[in-house]
């Protein structure tokens, strides 16, 4: 839907499973978003990838014919066509590893030299610092990004420790002055936890160069209006 909408890039969550293998779900559990129970981390691939993860999607159209995907899945179908923001989610010390082997054995890492939006193209984020410093030593020529509260200056302070290239802060927090302040130290700005437009123009006032939303059909209907205007 994103690419239809003519947004290039998107976002997705990586986890491992019981027997080491690399799924995109978002929450820690499968029991929201599928017909099954448990921690992701507790099941194997063959069990995860039985379930419907279709079950309790809104209208039913996707019951029956929607399973949890695989990042090399997902890194095979969108090869050249997009770029991917990686999110490593879990805290498995074994999960940058993973997404390194599977990024190296489907060609992402072409994908790394180009400019921070560019397609295609590819950004490693977390919320946990050890994951994303796990994630850059394997990894040096990807940009980096931080998944944070706030953008202050601690966090540009401990960005820059850390040879980060990117801070992204939760939508609600984002003001011009510290978007601004984050650009000037040459890091790049997309928030997150977007609820709905108003949150959207918020990003789009302070200067953030992107975000992640739930809903690429209203956010590309939004933008329009906001050229018409």
């Amino acid at each position: 839907m994103a690419i239809e909408a003519g947004f290039g890039n998107f976002e997705l969550d990586a986890q491992l499973t019981n027997d080491g293998a690399v799924v995109v779900i978002h929450d820690d559990t499968v029991d929201r978003t599928t017909d099954g129970a448990g921690a992701v981390a507790r099941l194997t691939l063959e069990e995860i990838q039985a379930l419907d993860a279709g079950a309790r999607a809104p209208g039913g159209w996707f019951a029956g014919r929607t399973r949890v995907p695989t990042l090399g899945e997902v890194l095979e179908r969108y090869a050249g066509r997009a770029h991917i923001h990686l999110e490593l989610k879990s805290r498995e010390e074994a999960l940058p590893g993973a997404v390194a082997e599977l990024l190296l054995r489907r060609g992402w890492l072409g994908f790394a030299a180009g400019e921070p939006y560019a397609v295609p193209g590819l950004t490693i984020t977390s919320f946990s610092e050890d994951q994303l410093l796990r994630s850059r030593e394997l990894l040096p020529e990807l940009r980096h990004g931080w998944l944070v509260a706030q953008i202050d200056d601690d966090a540009i302070a401990q960005a820059r420790a850390n040879r980060l290239q990117g801070l992204y802060p939760r939508a609600a927090t984002a003001t011009a002055e510290t978007v601004e302040l984050a650009l000037d130290r040459g890091f790049t700005v997309r928030g997150w936890g977007v609820k709905d437009e108003g949150d959207l123009r918020r990003l789009i006032d302070a200067g953030a160069q992107g975000t992640t939303v739930d809903w690429p059909d209203r956010a590309r209907r939004f933008l329009d209006s906001l050229r018409l205007r």
